[in-house]
C-alpha cells in the first residue's frame, strides 16, 4: 500500500510541493514558486464555514493544515459532504472559470488555508509546463475520487464504502508524509462518515463493527489501522489507480525503457 516517498524535496516543504515531489524532480524555480504563491494565508476554525453554497469564488484555496469538507445542504436540510479535502488539496483550482460556488466549505479541524490569485495559477501554466501538468493530474485525480465514491454508492455495500474509503484516506495522506506505513489519524466522526456515504450514524456504526470483528479494519483512539491488509484490500475492491501519483511523458518513456 502507501509506499516510501523518492523525492529529495527538504522535510519542511509545504504538502504541495511534497505531493508532487515525491513522483517529478522539481527545479528550485518550481519549487520557489510553488512556496511563495501560497504566502497569503489565512487560519480557520474548527466548524467554520469559508465558502457558502451560491457565493462568488474569487480566489483559489489550498489546504496547508488541517482537514476541510465539501458539502451541499438539500432543500430539506440534509447535509451530503461531496469531498473531505487534505493537506495538499485544492479547492476551486480552476475559479477563473467559474462565477459562484456550488457546494460550500468548512474547516472540520482547525486548519491553514492558503488563498490564492487565479492569475497565479495562469501563470503556472505559461512559465512552468510541467506544473501545469501536474495541476491537470490533480483535477484529474480528483475526477477519479468522485468517480469511485459514485461506484461505491450504488455497488458496493455499507462496510465496503466505508473500509474504501478509509484506505483511500490512508493513501492519500501517506503521499503528503502525514501517515504512516501502519496507519493514519482519522479526524472524522461517524456521522460524518455518514454524510460521506450516503449512510446513517446507526448503519455505519454496525458497519465498524463488523469490519472490527472481522479483523479487516481496527480503530484505536482515532487512529486507524487495516489487521489484515489484503483482506481489507480485496473485501473493498479497493484498486489505488485511482490514486495514480503524477508522472510527466518523460517519467513514462523511462518507465517503459526500463520494463523493455
Amino acid at each position: 500500500m502507501p509506499g516510501k516517498n523518492q523525492s529529495a524535496i527538504p522535510k519542511d516543504a509545504s504538502p504541495l510541493v511534497r505531493r508532487l515531489g515525491r513522483s517529478v524532480l522539481l527545479t528550485s524555480e518550481e519549487v520557489d514558486y510553488l512556496e511563495t504563491m501560497q504566502v497569503n494565508q489565512a487560519s480557520v476554525l474548527k466548524g467554520d464555514e469559508f465558502i457558502h453554497d451560491g457565493e462568488p469564488l474569487r480566489v483559489t484555496f489550498l489546504v496547508r493544515r488541517g482537514w476541510v469538507i465539501r458539502y451541499r445542504i438539500t432543500p430539506a436540510g440534509r447535509r451530503l459532504i461531496i469531498g473531505v479535502s487534505l493537506p495538499g488539496d485544492f479547492i476551486g483550482l480552476h475559479v477563473n472559470f467559474s462565477h459562484s460556488s456550488i457546494f460550500s466549505a468548512a474547516a472540520l479541524t482547525n486548519s491553514s488555508l492558503a488563498l490564492i490569485e487565479p492569475v497565479r495559477i495562469l501563470e503556472i501554466h505559461r512559465r512552468f509546463p510541467v506544473l501545469a501538468s501536474g495541476l491537470d493530474w490533480m483535477s484529474m485525480r480528483h475526477a477519479n475520487i468522485l468517480a469511485e465514491h459514485k461506484v461505491s454508492l450504488g455497488a458496493r455495500t455499507a462496510a465496503q464504502r466505508i473500509l474504501h474509503f478509509l484506505l483511500e484516506l490512508w493513501i492519500r495522506l501517506e503521499q503528503v508524509g502525514l501517515a504512516s506505513e501502519d496507519g493514519f489519524d482519522l479526524e472524522l466522526t461517524q456521522e460524518q462518515i455518514g454524510d460521506c456515504m450516503g449512510l446513517s450514524t446507526v448503519h455505519v456504526n454496525r458497519s465498524l463493527s463488523r469490519l472490527s470483528k472481522e479483523k479487516m479494519l481496527k480503530i484505536d483512539r482515532g487512529f486507524v489501522t487495516f489487521p489484515d491488509i489484503s483482506r481489507s484490500i480485496d473485501f473493498a475492491d479497493f484498486d489505488e489507480r485511482f490514486l495514480m501519483e503524477f508522472a510527466t511523458k518523460a517519467d513514462c518513456l523511462g518507465a517503459n525503457k526500463r520494463i523493455s
